[in-house]
C-alpha cells in the first residue's frame, strides 16, 4: 500500500463519518441524553463492529458475505427494521414530559452504557453500507503483494482514530446544545423538539437503509 493510497482512504473514511447517517444519529441522539456517559459507548460500539467487519474483510468469509444477495438483503431489513424502532421510540418519547432526561440515575448509569453499547453495536452490523464498504470496497486499497495483516491494522487504525473522534464531536456538541438552551428556560419544549428531530431523522435514515443497493 502506497502513501498515496492511505492518504486517499483516510481522505474518504473522514468524509463518510462526517457525512449524517445511521451511526451520527445514533450517537447524537445519545449525545443528548448523556454527554460523553453514552456517546462514548455509542463511538465504542460501531467502532466494534467496524472491527469486526476489518477482520472479516481479511479473510475469504467477508468475500462470500459481500457477494451473497440474501444475507444483503438480511442485514437491510435488520437495520431498518433497527431504525425504524428507536425512531418510533423517540417519537413517542416527544409526547411524554421527560422525552430527553438530561441527567440519568446514578444507579442505572452502568446499564444504560451496556444497552447504548450493543445497541450501537447491532445498529452498524446491520449497517448495508457500512456492510458493503469494509467487504466489497476495503479490499481494493489492500496491495495483494504485500502482506495482508499489517496493511489492514493500518487501515483500521487509519478509520477508527478519525471515526472515534467525529461521533463523540458530534455527540458531545449535541448535549451542549441542550444545555445551552436549557438556560433560557426552554428544556421542555427543546426536549421535545429534538426528540421528534431524533424520530424523524432515524426514520429518514430507515428509508434510506431500504432503499440502498449494492448498485448504488
Amino acid at each position: 500500500m502506497t502513501f498515496k493510497t492511505w492518504l486517499l482512504f483516510l481522505a474518504m473514511e473522514t468524509a463518510l463519518s462526517l457525512s449524517p447517517g445511521p451511526a451520527v444519529f445514533y450517537t447524537v441522539s445519545q449525545g443528548v441524553r448523556g454527554a460523553l456517559r453514552r456517546t462514548l459507548p455509542a463511538a465504542a460500539g460501531i467502532l466494534t463492529a467496524n472491527g469486526i467487519y476489518f477482520a472479516l474483510s481479511a479473510t475469504s468469509l467477508g468475500a462470500l458475505i459481500a457477494a451473497s444477495a440474501r444475507f444483503f438483503t438480511v442485514a437491510k431489513w435488520i437495520g431498518a427494521g433497527y431504525l425504524i424502532y428507536l425512531g418510533l421510540k423517540a417519537l413517542r418519547s416527544a409526547n411524554s414530559m421527560h422525552s430527553v432526561a438530561l441527567d440519568g440515575d446514578p444507579k442505572d448509569k452502568e446499564r444504560d452504557r451496556r444497552g447504548v453499547y450493543f445497541g450501537a453495536l447491532t445498529l452498524q452490523l446491520a449497517n448495508p453500507k457500512a456492510l458493503l464498504f469494509f467487504l466489497a470496497l476495503l479490499p481494493q486499497f489492500i496491495d495483494p503483494a504485500m502482506s495482508v495483516v499489517p496493511q489492514m491494522l493500518i487501515l483500521a487504525a487509519t478509520s477508527m482514530v478519525p471515526e472515534f473522534c467525529i461521533l463523540t464531536g458530534y455527540g458531545w456538541l449535541a448535549h451542549r446544545a441542550v444545555h445551552a438552551t436549557a438556560r433560557f428556560g426552554v428544556t421542555g419544549n427543546m426536549n421535545r423538539l429534538l426528540a421528534r428531530i431524533e424520530g424523524i431523522g432515524l426514520l429518514g435514515c430507515a428509508t434510506l437503509v431500504l432503499k440502498f443497493n449494492r448498485g448504488a
